[in-house]
């Protein structure tokens, strides 16, 4: 009789001192957070989970240890926190949060993104310290594992990248952008053509700015764009239509009659490709026919490259088109003379001593503005021994 209830009595006594530890241990955490003893109350905590973990609050509680614990620790060593933070919200949800909770959540995740965020902000546009825009993708990137559909974190991470010379980065991040936007803008396509561009993938680039939808005649950054990325794919009739329409919009802009010209002169370069095919096959209709287009072609491409520097005449660049466009525009009607048919050769002949005489006109202007210029006088003193 006596042991049975020494064993009953022992029992209890084990069962009262469960039940202490885990009602004093809540009050423990408490008392320890207030004190900044955050170690030991994560492992007062995850104790508790080990035991229940259907304890949101818990869970809730140990996501904001670890967004102190982060504070406190050099950007590029915060990721493990974030990850534990995120693992954390997701437990909780997991294991039924209220909808109270469910809001704390919520409000905890756009105050830790945000306070990353604005921290990658800052960094980016600071002169004072060594590499800014490394540190800067450190807190973008920190930001984007709390919330990994924010789609300003992507953005500026894509700008981040592409100042340290990170061009595939940069292209991921901005198509991760568009990802996650409900909505992506114009802007958001532009900036990814403009990546692809600088990328070397003009096809691509072309694409992202055509997608921009935007009136060219309204922005002309983004038009520039797309014709860039045309000219670089190649494609001298889709950025010749579009100088088309903007010199038209803008008659005054001598840069954009200049590269006008310069599309115009790549068009007519592949017209006399056809012409040398069309003699080289006998074939007198087409020589007709393609002769006159060739000659319309030059001729606007010539007034274009004309006015371009007439609207700008201090302009160097303007005069160096003007001279290498004559002189391009002889060799092509020279290498003419090996193939057309023998009724042509006096007016090609002509033709090609003509613009000739231009070119060494131009070229004297140049070499006049800059003596010293090798290359200038080395194509001057070619032209001229072909007169």
């Amino acid at each position: 009789m006596t042991i049975s209830n020494f064993t009953r009595l022992a029992g209890l006594l084990l069962v009262a001192g469960f039940f202490y530890s885990c009602g004093s241990s809540q009050a423990n955490i408490d008392e320890l957070l207030a004190n900044k003893n955050y170690q030991q109350a994560i492992s007062e905590i995850e104790a508790r989970l080990d035991e229940d973990p259907r304890q949101p609050s818990l869970y809730i509680q140990h996501a904001e240890i670890n967004a102190e614990l982060a504070q406190d620790t050099d950007p590029e060593l915060r990721s493990p926190f974030y990850h534990n933070i995120v693992d954390d919200f997701g437990s909780a949800i997991d294991y039924g949060a209220t909808s109270n909770q469910v809001a704390t959540i919520d409000s905890l995740r756009q105050q830790y993104w945000k306070l990353e965020h604005n921290a990658g902000l800052r960094m980016a546009e600071n002169k004072d310290v060594d590499e800014p825009y490394q540190i800067a993708k450190i807190h973008f990137e920190n930001a984007l594992i709390i919330r990994d559909d924010a789609v300003s974190s992507y953005q500026n991470l894509s700008v981040a990248e592409f100042n340290l010379g990170n061009l595939d980065a940069a292209v991921q991040s901005m198509l991760n952008a568009i990802e996650y936007s409900s909505k992506p803008t114009a802007d958001m396509y532009e900036n990814l053509g403009y990546l692809y561009l600088e990328q070397g993938d003009p096809a691509q680039a072309a694409h992202y700015y055509e997608m921009a939808n935007t009136d060219m005649k309204e922005d002309l950054n983004l038009a520039f764009g797309l014709i860039n990325a045309y000219i670089a794919n190649q494609n001298h009739e889709e950025a010749a239509n579009m100088l088309e329409t903007l010199v038209k919009a803008n008659p005054e802009n001598a840069n954009l009659r200049n590269v006008y010209g310069t599309q115009l002169y790549a068009i007519t370069s592949g017209i006399m490709n056809d012409l040398k095919r069309a003699y080289t096959n006998n074939d007198t209709v087409l020589v007709k026919q393609i002769r006159f287009e060739a000659e319309g072609m030059s001729d606007e491409a010539e007034n274009q490259l004309i006015e371009a520097f007439r609207h700008d005449t201090a302009n160097t660049k303007y005069l160096e088109s003007l001279a290498v466009f004559y002189n391009n525009l002889s060799a092509q009607y020279l290498s003419l003379l090996k193939v057309a048919f023998d009724s042509d050769q006096a007016a090609i002949q002509k033709k090609s001593s003509t613009l000739i005489d231009f070119a060494i006109d131009y070229y004297k202007k140049l070499v006049a503005i800059d003596p010293n210029n090798e290359q200038y006088i080395a194509k001057l003193d070619v032209l001229v021994q072909l007169k």
